[in-house]
């Protein structure tokens, strides 16, 4: 492969978020980008980082997390640069980050291209994603776009977010026509049938300063306040007041809500590296090998025993994710599209795809603790 990527290209990661829908493993103390959610010896957010690592300048590859995960952070991630962490005082989904991210890399480089990624994807094919993201990297350096990456559904999934393509700008790159998230199942198919639509990875490319000056197009409302918060942290240092000031006064919306569907440059990119989120049990389950019954087995036993599926015993049960903690044998009968998810304090056996009860059960274990 190619040299790294010129140096005013950047990867801005991620990594404040809670991961509820992975509960029990992933809780507010310790979420899932910091866990060994697949069993591979890594957490997701080593795994992440060693993957842009790879193109792009390990000087260039700014995360972004929140206060409290500061020291697990820097524990994870020993040879990230002090000044390449950048902590959230508090979650307002991603619009604040990532205006504070283009501000940053800004004030580094006046010519600074970004490329914004989530802590918890799966990429399958590294080779095909590089050479992807070195494309556009480079469209986006040359134009003034705000570009998404999209890859082609595979099955109608309805916890992903999907965006619908117009006309073509240039190779595999599309003008947006419309975004919709978590659709359900009927629409999902139609989607899929009228071949106008991918899967929303959740990735995003632009110039820092084009994404900054696009912030005037979004509604005066949101526009404003984008604004406020840019002219607070433009002005002298970072200091934590400012950035507790400019948090506070921000909204709680995604990018895509927030800016990129009342903005008219925006476009897609359709991709050919495999892909999968990593947000749900369910999401786990279908990108990890099965073993007789078509079930799924993750122990933290697996680095020192190849064969995982020993750690859990499956008597007439099919379908099922397993994840044991450290020294944890199973036995499991007549379980059919579980997941049973064991954790040193807490043991949740729930239908793998019940988000809506993980949900409850996240609440009720919290009022029961308080």
């Amino acid at each position: 492969m190619e040299h790294l990527l010129p140096n005013n290209y950047y990867c801005v990661i991620l990594a404040g978020g809670i991961g509820t829908r992975l509960w029990p493993a992933s809780r507010q103390e310790m979420p899932k980008q910091f866990l060994d959610i697949l069993g591979t010896g890594e957490t997701l957010l080593q795994a992440t980082y060693k993957r842009y690592a790879r193109f792009i300048n390990k000087e260039n590859i700014i995360v972004m997390s929140n206060e409290r995960y500061k020291e697990l952070t820097k524990t994870q991630l020993p040879e990230l640069p002090a000044g390449n962490l950048l902590l959230e005082p508090m979650r307002r989904n991603t619009v604040p980050s990532v205006v504070w991210a283009s501000i940053h890399l800004t004030r580094i480089n006046s010519d600074a291209v970004m490329l914004v990624t989530p802590a918890d994807q799966l990429i399958t094919d590294e080779v095909t994603f590089e050479t992807d993201m070195r494309q556009a990297f480079n469209y986006v350096a040359a134009n003034e776009r705000l570009l998404t990456v999209g890859v082609t559904p595979t099955h109608p999934e309805t916890s992903y977010g999907y965006i619908q393509m117009n006309g073509q700008r240039a190779e595999n790159i599309f003008q947006v026509k419309s975004f919709t998230e978590k659709p359900e199942e009927q629409f999902a198919r139609m989607f899929i049938e009228s071949r106008e639509f991918l899967w929303n990875t959740g990735l995003f490319l632009w110039g820092a300063r084009t994404f900054l000056n696009t912030i005037r197009q979004v509604s005066s409302e949101v526009s404003d306040i984008l604004q406020r918060m840019k002219d607070m942290l433009s002005v002298g240092e970072d200091v934590p007041g400012l950035i507790q000031q400019a948090f506070a006064i921000c909204p709680n919306i995604p990018l895509e809500t927030g800016v990129l569907e009342k903005v008219d440059n925006v476009d897609v990119m359709m991709c050919r590296f495999g892909w999968s989120d990593l947000g749900t049990w369910t999401q786990v389950f279908n990108i990890l090998p099965k073993t007789k019954g078509n079930n799924v087995v993750i122990s933290d036993d697996s680095d020192i025993d190849n064969e995982v599926e020993r750690r859990a015993l499956m008597y007439d049960s099919t379908d099922c994710i397993v994840k044991l903690p450290k020294g944890k044998i199973a036995t499991i009968e007549d379980l059919h599209g579980y997941a049973i998810i064991d954790t040193p304090d807490i043991l949740m056996i729930c239908r793998k795809g019940d988000l809506q009860s993980i949900r409850n059960f996240v609440n009720d274990v919290t009022l029961l603790n308080s």
